[in-house]
């Protein structure tokens, strides 16, 4: 199985190689024979990208405290009941049952330690979502400060923002000197097909 999955990377990986230094070798060539073309060809591609426009949507802050605040007993509720069903099935259930039918490319023993760290890891979980469900359920008032500590807003688009800018030194090198660029594309080109292809 892993044997066929490597054959598959590889073959996908040589395939995206060959693909990609032929268009290589095409845009070469049309520099070399056919700048003008070429050139308004790649301008048409070029397409500008802006993830800041693309993830503004998602820069807006979802305000949710409103509803557990005006329904806080409710939401006590299925927290706490959830966090106490959560911890009963982890306490009484066995995991271990599970490593006959889990993949053999781990070993028994590793299943075991993988399973007991899970399974340590959500009971932990789950007591912090109980004690958090019965404060909602009991002082949800406690909560005040844990919230502006907790949602205190970090902006990705902000973040993001020097990625969004053009960096157009290659674009312009390119246009000014057409055959020259065309030229080494070409060459590098042959050079990586003459490698991969034994009968090129």
């Amino acid at each position: 199985m892993n044997t066929m999955l490597s054959e598959i990377l590889f073959d996908s990986a040589y395939l995206f190689i060959i693909v990609g230094t032929v268009t290589g070798l095409l845009l070469g060539l049309g520099l070399i024979f056919a700048p003008a073309l070429t050139l308004a060809i790649n301008d048409k591609i070029n397409t500008r990208f802006s993830m800041r426009e693309k993830t503004k949507v998602m820069e807006k802050p979802i305000h949710s405290e409103p509803f557990f605040y005006k329904h806080a007993k409710i939401s006590g509720v299925i927290v706490t009941g959830g966090a106490l069903f959560i911890l009963f099935s982890l306490l009484t259930f066995n995991f271990y049952a599970l490593i006959p039918y889990l993949p053999k490319s781990l070993s028994a023993p590793v299943w075991q330690w993988l399973l007991q760290a899970g399974q340590v890891f959500f009971l932990i979980t789950g007591v912090f979502i109980l004690i958090f469900g019965l404060v909602v359920l009991i002082r949800p008032s406690q909560l005040k400060h844990f919230e502006q500590v907790a949602n205190r807003w970090i902006s990705t688009r902000r973040r993001l923002q020097g990625m969004s800018q053009d960096i157009d030194t290659a674009n312009q090198l390119v246009n000014t000197y057409p055959r020259a660029f065309g030229s080494i594309i070409t060459l590098l080109s042959l050079i990586v097909l003459f490698m991969l292809l034994p009968g090129f």
